[in-house]
This record gives C-alpha cells, sequence and structure tokens, in this order.
C-alpha cells in the first residue's frame, strides 16, 4: 500500500521513527538503484525510460564503477556533474537515448544538449560511445580518451578543432551520419588533416556517408579503415599514399549493383568502381580487403602484387561469373586463407555448369572459400578440380546455386575439407553417368532464364546450414544437404565419402521407408540429421548400416505417423550400438508403434511434441516405453499433452535420468514425494504448465536436484519448507508465476547455497513492510534483474514499478496513517470544542443532558417489549396440500435455510400452548407477531379459524394503526376476491403468488422474506394514499 503523502501528524511522526528504527538494522538496498551492478564493475541502466543520469548514493561503492551502461533510455539532456561522483569511469554507453529524427521509430524530433564540462570531469574515460544520438558537434572529450563512437549522429563536419587533445584516441567509429536512414542534404565533410593530429589513431570508420573520396592526410598509424558503402567511386595510389601500416581496407559497396540490393541503392555513375593498377601496391602490411558490391567484372593481377601478406579478399556481389572461370590474379596470393565470391551472378541467368580457373590451385593457404549465388546446375569433377590439390581448405560453400545434378564423391579426394555447404539447392538425386550428360545439356556458355525478370535473388546467410547439429563442429568433414529437393536417397550419392562424419538431409523431401542400405557408403558417419522430412519407420534394420553413429534426429517427420492403421517400428535404436543422442521431436507419435525403446548406449532422447499422454493412457501397452533405456542421462516430454504425471509414470522411467524436462505440458498437478523414484535426477523441467500451488507435500529427502524450473505456471502459495529437504537445490525459477509474495520459509538451509532465483514477473504485493524485501536483499547476489525486472503486481499505484520504487520497509501503513489522523484530530477538536460550550451554553447543555439521560431508559424499556414472532402462519389445514406446503416448504425455507437470518413462524400446532382457549391462542399469535400471513389455495371461499384470524388482523389495523396482512396465493389462476384485488392495487408486494416453474421460486422466497421483515407502509402505492403511519 502506498504511503500518506499528505503531511505528517505528531502520532504519525512517531510511528515513522519507529519504522526508521527498525529499518536501520535491515539489510542495504540494492547499491545502484535502479540500475544493476553486474561483474567487472559494470552498472547496467539499459532500458529503463531514464530522463536523467541517476546519482547514486554515497553509500554506494562508486569508486569500484568503471563502466556505466545507459543504452536506450530517454535522456536528452546532459549535465556538467551528471558523472562526477563515478571517479574511477572508463567506459561509458549513452547509444539509443535521442536519435534523429530518421532513426526514431515514430519518427519524432529529438535534440541532445550536452553541457561542456559533462566528459571533462571524467579524466579517468578510456570508451565513449554516443552514436544514436542526434547531436551536431563534437562535445568537448578528456585526453584520455581511446575509443570513441559517433555512428547515426547528425555530426557532418570533422576538422582540425574537432577532437583536439585527443593524443591516446586509437579508435573513431562515425558510420551512418549522411545515408537514406539518416539523411542529410550533402555529405559528412572530412577537412584535409582534420585527424592528422591523431598519432595513435589506428581504427576508423566512416561507413555510409555520402563520402565522395578518401578523405586527405590521414593519420599514417591507421590499421584499420572502413569506408563501405558511400560514393568513392575512384582510388588512386594518392588516395592512400602514407597509409602504410593499414592492416585491412574495406571500401566495398562504393559503386554497387543494384539488382541484389537488400536497401535503397543509387546506380552507380560509372560502369564499375575504378582501380589504378598500383593503387594497393604499397599496402605491404595488408591483411584484409573488401571490393564487395562494387560491380567489378574482371580482376587485375596488378592490384595484388605486393599484398604479401593478404589473408582475407572478399570480391562479393559483383560480375565476376567469368572472370573466375579464367582469371590469373590469384596466382600472387599465396597466403590467403579465405576467400568470398558469392552472389557473382549473371542477372537472370543459371549456367549450365560452371569451373574454376587454374589460378586458383596457385592459392595454396586457402582455408575457406565462398562460392554462394554463382547460379549453374551441375557439380561434378570438372568444376572444383583446381581446389583438390589446396592441402589446407577446410570450409567450402555452395550455398543458393541451383545446382539440381551433384556428383557428391568429388569431395572424397578433398584430404583437409572440414565442411562443404550444399544447402539451398535444388539436388534430387546422384548425378547421372557422364556418358548420359555429355551431350544431351547445354555447354559452358549457355543459359536459361530460371525466373521472371522482375525477381531478384535474395541474400543468404552464408555461415551454413543453421539446422545442422552443433555437434558437426568439431568433426573432421560435414556435408550439408539441406533444403533441396532429395525425394530419396541411395547409395550412390554417397561414393567415395567413407570418411564423411556429419551429414545433414534436412527440410528436404524424403518420403522412403528406410531398411538399412541407404547410407552403406558411410561407413564413419557420426551424424546424421534427416529432420523435416517425411520418412517412413517401417524396417527394423533402419540406420543398421551405419555401425559408428552416435546422433540421429528424426524430428519433424510426422506425415507417416499421423496415417491412420499404419505401424512404425522403432526397434532399430537396439541395433545401433554406438548411438548417444535421438531426436524424435514432434512427430506426433501416439499409437501403432514399437511398446518399448531398448538401447544401452543411448544418453539423450528428445521426444518433444508428441502424445506420450496419449500413450500412457493406453492401459500398460506404453508404460514402460522408456524403460529399455538403460543409460539414458537426459529424457525431454515437452508438449506431449500430458495432464498427469503420477508415481506410475515417474516409476516408468528409467533411473539413470539427470535430465527431464516437462516444460509446456497440461499438468495441474505434481507428485513432489515420487521424485524418490529417480535418484540420480538432477534437473526438472516444469515450466509452462498449469501448477497452481506447491502445497502437495515437498521436495523429497536426499534428491540430488541442482535446477528446478518452474516457471510460467500459476503458482500462487508455497508450502514452508517446501524447498528445504533439496539441500544441493543451485537454480531455482519462479518467474511468471502469481506468486503475491517469497518467504524464507520456503527454503530453510537451501537459500544460503542458491546461485539463481528467478522471481521475474510477479505480481508481487508491495504493501508497507513486505516481509519479502528484506528476503530479496539478502539473497540479492542470486536474484537476476532484482534491481529493475523484479517488480510490483499490487497495489495499483505501483503497478509495474520495481519493488525498489520506495522502500517498503520505511513507508507508513495507509489505514495506521488515517488512524492516527483521525484520533489526533477528535482530540484536538473536543479540547477546544468542550470549554468554548461550557463558556457559551453550559446550562443548556447540563439542561439537555439531564433531558436525554431521562430519555434514554424510556427508549431501553420499549425495545424490551420485543415481539417473540415474526409470522403468524394461518392456513386450511382441511387441505392437504396447503399444508404440506407450509412444513416442507414454507417452515423449511424461511427457519432452517436462512442460518442466520432464519424467521421465527408461529404455527398452531406447534407453538399453541395447550389449556388455553382457541380465542386466547389466536389472540396471542396475531398480536404477539409482526406479520400475519396467510397461506390460500383460493379467495373466494373463506370461513372458520381464516376468517376469525383476518377479522382479528384488522381489529389490529384499527387498534394499532399496523397493517400486519400478508398473501400467500397457492393457484395463481383461483378466482381473487374484491378484497384481494383491490389489496393487489394498494399494495401489492404484500399479495404474493406461488410459482409453478422452478425457475421463478428464488425471486418468491426473496419477495417473502422482504414482504415479513419490512413494514408494510413502505409498500402502498403513493399514487392512491399515504397508507398507514405508525405513532
Amino acid at each position: 500500500m502506498l504511503p500518506c503523502h499528505g503531511a505528517l501528524h505528531p502520532l504519525s511522526l512517531l510511528v515513522q521513527a519507529a519504522a526508521l528504527a527498525e529499518a536501520l538494522a535491515l539489510g542495504t538496498l540494492p547499491a545502484f538503484l535502479p540500475c544493476e551492478l553486474q561483474p567487472y564493475g559494470l552498472v547496467n541502466c539499459n532500458w529503463l525510460f531514464l530522463k536523467s543520469v541517476p546519482r547514486f548514493s554515497a553509500a554506494a561503492p562508486r569508486a569500484n564503477v568503471t563502466s556505466l551502461s545507459l543504452l536506450s533510455n530517454r535522456i536528452h539532456h546532459l549535465h556538467n556533474s551528471d558523472f562526477v561522483h563515478l571517479p574511477n569511469l572508463r567506459r561509458l554507453n549513452l547509444k539509443w537515448n535521442c536519435p534523429p529524427t530518421g532513426l526514431s521509430p515514430m519518427n519524432f524530433p529529438c535534440h541532445m544538449t550536452i553541457e561542456p564540462n559533462t566528459f571533462l570531469a571524467v579524466p579517468t574515460l578510456e570508451e565513449l560511445n554516443l552514436g544514436y544520438n542526434s547531436i551536431t558537434t563534437i562535445p568537448p572529450l578528456p585526453s584520455s580518451l581511446v575509443n570513441l563512437t559517433l555512428s547515426h549522429t547528425n555530426i557532418l563536419v570533422l576538422d582540425s578543432t574537432s577532437l583536439v587533445g585527443l593524443h591516446s584516441l586509437s579508435s573513431l567509429f562515425m558510420d551512418g551520419n549522411c545515408y537514406y536512414r539518416n539523411p542529410c542534404r550533402g555529405a559528412v565533410e572530412v577537412t584535409p588533416g582534420a585527424l592528422l593530429g591523431l598519432g595513435n589513431l589506428t581504427h576508423l570508420s566512416l561507413k555510409y556517408n555520402n563520402l565522395t573520396e578518401v578523405p586527405r592526410h590521414l593519420p599514417p598509424s591507421l590499421e584499420y579503415l572502413l569506408l563501405s558503402y558511400n560514393h568513392i567511386v575512384r582510388l588512386t595510389p594518392k588516395d592512400l599514399a602514407n597509409l602504410t601500416s593499414l592492416r585491412v581496407l574495406d571500401v566495398g559497396g562504393n559503386c554497387r549493383r543494384c539488382d541484389h540490393a537488400p536497401n535503397p541503392c543509387v546506380e552507380c555513375p560509372l560502369p564499375s568502381l575504378q582501380l589504378d593498377s598500383d593503387t594497393f601496391r604499397h599496402l605491404s602490411r595488408l591483411e584484409g580487403l573488401v571490393l564487395k558490391d562494387s560491380s567489378l567484372h574482371t580482376l587485375n593481377p596488378r592490384w595484388f602484387q605486393g599484398l604479401e601478406n593478404l589473408s582475407v579478399l572478399d570480391l562479393s556481389e559483383n560480375f565476376l561469373y567469368e572472370c573466375i572461370t579464367w582469371t590469373k590474379a590469384f596466382h600472387s596470393l599465396v597466403h590467403l586463407r579465405k576467400l568470398n565470391l558469392s552472389f557473382n551472378y549473371r542477372k537472370r541467368v543459371s549456367f549450365a555448369r560452371r569451373h574454376l580457373a587454374p589460378s586458383f590451385g596457385s592459392l595454396k593457404s586457402l582455408e575457406e572459400l565462398n562460392l554462394n549465388g554463382i547460379f549453374f546446375r551441375l557439380l561434378n569433377e570438372n568444376t572444383l578440380r583446381p581446389l583438390a590439390g589446396l592441402p589446407r581448405l577446410q570450409t567450402l560453400h555452395l550455398q543458393m546455386n541451383f545446382i539440381n545434378q551433384a556428383q557428391l564423391g568429388i569431395f572424397g579426394a578433398f584430404l583437409a575439407l572440414r565442411f562443404v555447404d550444399l544447402s539451398d539447392n535444388r539436388i534430387s538425386g546422384p548425378l547421372m553417368p557422364p556418358a548420359l550428360t555429355s551431350n544431351g545439356g547445354p555447354r559452358d556458355g549457355e543459359w536459361t532464364r530460371p525466373w521472371p525478370e522482375d525477381l531478384t535473388p535474395a541474400l543468404l546467410d552464408t555461415s551454413g546450414s543453421k539446422d545442422l547439429m552443433r555437434s558437426c563442429r568439431n568433426l573432421k568433414f560435414t556435408l550439408d544437404l539441406s533444403r533441396n529437393n532429395l525425394v530419396a536417397v541411395q547409395p550412390e550419392m554417397f561414393a567415395n565419402l567413407s570418411r564423411l562424419r556429419c551429414l545433414s538431409l534436412s527440410h528436404n523431401s524424403i518420403a522412403q521407408a528406410v531398411n538399412g542400405s541407404q547410407f552403406l557408403p558411410l561407413t564413419s558417419l557420426q551424424v546424421l540429421d534427416l529432420s523435416y522430412n517425411k520418412l517412413d519407420l517401417y524396417h527394423g534394420q533402419s540406420f543398421t548400416e551405419l555401425p559408428r553413429l552416435q546422433a540421429l534426429d528424426l524430428s519433424y517427420n510426422s506425415q507417416a505417423f499421423k496415417m491412420q492403421g499404419v505401424g512404425h517400428n522403432l526397434s532399430f535404436v537396439a541395433q545401433l550400438p554406438s548411438l548417444r543422442y535421438l531426436s524424435l521431436a514432434h512427430n506426433d507419435i501416439h499409437s501403432r508403434v514399437s511398446s518399448r525403446l531398448c538401447s544401452s548406449s543411448l544418453k539423450i532422447l528428445d521426444f518433444s511434441g508428441n502424445a506420450v499422454g496419449r500413450m500412457w493412457a493406453e492401459g500398460d501397452l506404453y508404460l514402460h516405453f522408456f524403460q529399455g533405456l538403460r543409460g539414458l542421462l537426459q529424457l525431454d516430454l515437452s508438449l506431449n499433452r500430458l495432464h498427469i504425471f503420477i508415481s506410475r509414470n515417474v516409476g516408468s522411467l528409467p533411473k539413470s535420468l539427470r535430465v527431464l524436462r516437462l516444460r509446456d505440458n497440461y499438468l495441474a498437478f505434481f507428485n513432489w514425494s515420487s521424485l524418490a523414484l529417480l535418484p540420480n535426477l538432477e534437473v526438472l523441467d516444469l515450466a509452462g504448465n498449469q501448477l497452481k500451488a506447491l502445497t502437495n507435500g515437498s521436495l523429497p529427502n536426499g534428491t540430488l536436484l541442482r535446477r528446478l524450473d518452474l516457471s510460467s505456471n500459476s503458482i500462487g502459495s508455497v508450502t514452508p519448507a517446501f524447498f528445504a529437504l533439496a539441500v544441493g537445490l543451485k537454480e531455482l525459477n519462479l518467474s511468471n508465476n502469481a506468486l503475491k509474495t517469497i518467504e524464507r520459509s520456503w527454503f530453510g538451509p537451501v537459500v544460503g547455497s542458491l546461485t539463481i532465483l528467478d522471481v521475474r514477473a510477479n505480481p508481487l504485493h508491495c504493501a508497507c513492510g513486505a516481509a519479502f524485501v528484506d528476503f530479496l536483499l539478502e539473497v540479492q547476489h542470486a536474484v537476476p534483474g532484482l534491481p529493475s525486472h523484479v517488480r510490483c503486481g499490487s497495489p495499483g499505484q505501483l503497478q509495474g514499478l520495481s519493488i525498489f520504487a520506495q522502500d517498503l520497509r520505511l513507508c507508513l501503513d495507509e489505514a495506521l496513517s488515517w488512524a492516527s489522523f483521525a484520533i489526533s484530530l477528535t482530540v484536538l477538536t473536543l479540547g477546544l470544542v468542550i470549554p468554548t460550550l461550557q463558556h457559551l451554553c453550559g446550562w443548556d447543555a447540563w439542561y439537555c443532558f439531564h433531558l436525554i439521560l431521562a430519555w434514554l431508559p424510556l427508549k431501553g424499556r420499549r425495545r424490551a417489549h420485543a415481539l417473540p414472532y415474526d409470522a403468524f402462519v394461518v392456513f386450511d389445514k382441511a387441505q392437504g396440500s396447503v399444508a404440506d406446503w407450509v412444513y416442507n416448504e414454507l417452515r423449511v425455507r424461511l427457519e432452517e435455510r436462512r442460518g442466520r437470518r432464519a424467521l421465527r413462524l408461529c404455527l398452531e400446532d406447534r407453538d399453541w400452548l395447550p389449556g388455553k382457549t382457541l380465542f386466547e391462542n389466536l389472540w396471542a399469535s396475531i398480536y404477539g407477531s409482526r406479520k400475519t400471513l396467510f397461506v390460500l389455495a383460493h379467495t373466494d371461499r373463506v370461513s372458520g379459524l381464516l376468517r376469525t384470524s383476518f377479522l382479528l388482523a384488522q381489529q389490529r389495523l384499527l387498534e394499532d394503526r399496523k397493517d400486519v396482512v400478508v398473501l400467500v396465493i397457492l393457484r395463481r389462476d383461483a378466482h381473487r376476491s374484491r378484497y384481494v384485488r383491490l389489496r393487489q392495487r394498494l399494495c401489492r408486494r404484500s399479495v404474493l403468488f406461488w410459482p409453478h416453474q422452478p425457475s421463478g421460486q428464488g425471486s418468491f422466497w426473496a419477495q417473502l422474506s422482504t414482504a415479513l421483515t419490512r413494514d408494510n407502509r413502505h409498500f402502498y402505492n403513493r399514487n392512491f394514499c399515504r397508507g398507514p403511519t405508525a405513532e
């Protein structure tokens, strides 16, 4: 609850003083609120929507802060004193606080103001990032600065005064200050010699600035010069004359081929980037050269002469589709390790075949070659012949080439090759014999149009198949054939590939029934990825031709498993002696499969995305489905439609399990004591289920559980000591639940050993004195995001705010504040009013006091004469149905089922006193009840006791002026007398009809209760009369 923000009153001050004295003994708040202290002296203030630089308290260890990150806030003004209190600050990140209009998500205008001494007051500052801020000039900077980032700002001029005094500066990044996203009217201007005074400058980046020439008189100390995506269309030796220390030069994208541009593109005014023959000759230390997207059609061998240390060359996105078949430019690049020739295609053309020039054979140090996007359809031994003798070639990219015929066996001759990427092609099977293809296909120079003229291929990620298993990274030879057009696997495809260790065939259309003959040549294969296909696992000998197979991915092969009435054989798993990892995920496996999986070698099984819930519902048929995996360590049963997971299910799992994942099921109950059936379990993942509380027992004694994930459930309460017996618990995730508090009693002695306690995204109730605050402060080292991401859910004033938005240990209880205020106000008022009244009208007050004193006993006596009954029930006992309704309906409803609000009814057979005459009992019943209730089956013939009772009730109306008559008519269609019709006109709510539809009976009892407990004068129609009034 929020504290009282009004003026404090004397009693409130006393209460606050007591609360403050108590809080001084408690743990301290996080030192750098609202930011978070992270390792290595970093204070993280990212994404907190701050409008000013936070001022950390003097109690915080400010001298230990070496890095401050204020990324993505709303700081528009920087003051001279903002960073004075951080004496050892070395790195400061102010990126994305006030972006230029073109870079703002909503195109809002913004301008950042920086006072002159803001950064000069930090003499230790070494790294400053002012990127993505709307500043137009470079502020004064300390001489200690080493790295400076001014990218994506509005700074358009660099002159000799801009960076004066920065003798230690080694890196300057000023990219994107004038381009299509951050437009300006011209270009960034770098005056000649503007940077010459920076004697230690080694890195300079001026990309995306509309420069038309290389800035003149750059410092000779430069080692990295990045000038890509400007408008520099000509390079001469003079432009780079004194840069003899240069190691990396990037001039790509200055004369673009716009048919392949992923963003707005300006056509190059010249046919290609103009390079003099000697442009790079004097750069003997150059190690990396980027000439990508420069519209190059040919390569001049003289460009690379003298570049003896060149190890990386990027020639991608040019027009070298013909040049690569005859060029001699690579003869001198004996130390080149990486060569990128991707997307050097001819517009709207797919070549029948391509072959590489003999000069590729001179690249003796080449380790990686990228030939993505050249667009040729035939891959055979002639295509890559010059590469066969390269002793260090390890990685070869041939992605996105529209290859439909590939002779994969040619890679067997590349003894050093470790990774070949042929993904995203159109390979559908093994290459036809040469005799059939030599005359039937087009010659090397012929071409076709594989797509309409208005379409261009998209730029692909050239890092290789993202779906390839991570375990392939360290294997000797990997082949990626994912995302092709394979419909079947034939042994002929893998001839001469016996040394292949990892094969990816994911995202194809393989729909065959594997029977143990498809991969016969791959005797050394260890990893096989067949995910996202349509395999039919019918044969028990599947994959048995792969004796060394250690990892097999069969996920997302659900088509065969969804076919009704078709059986599936998983017995092949037992025949793979080296298999350690198996994925059968997302196959919708639910029936007609082998009743048990068996393997002594399998360690990890991913069975997520299936229907184990349905399998276990079939009695004992699949109860022991996993029990034959005797050495299994990890089992993933996420997304398996599990509604229950009882001890019977837990006991059917392998005892060797260490990791069990049950994420995203429908579990609303979990038997925690059943974890004793898994004595080796260390990790349990129950995230994304429907658990409401942790109240059924506790974690069992002796469990080895180290990590427990209960995030994204609906847990609202936890029983004390629930985690106490799990002495090995280190990581606990309770985020995204419904917890309103976090209590120390849940954990017991375990709390001291926790390394992670995640409680983010819980609706914590931030009441004054909330106990969970002290507990979280005690374990704050283990709570991720405690200062800013652990937030309040209630009360409404604090919803969504950090639990430290105010100190809940010192705030005043609102109820206590109001009570204190009321008491003090009452005492003060009485102290002023009583003497004043005594002086002005003391005799009158004395007289009124004694008058009231004499009146109070009379009122008390009147209250003592309370009537013994609420209603006297009059009915014709001769009518059995009426009597039955009174005793079994009326009496039960009004006396027995109303609890504390039960009415006292007077019944003739039960409450009349024996020995008295009928008239005496009748008189006592009518005058001793608040109301007289007549229960009638009809109203036209009334006699006997009913008539007498009615006359006495009318007599009471004349004598006491009290209308006590209430009529209940059991038959709505009965003839109504004139008295009943008149009474309906005058006092309708005292005439009730018993409804014969059950849906209306609830309303009838509510109306009858009102009629018996309220005076009838409130029911009279004011349009006809005022009704009788009591004295």
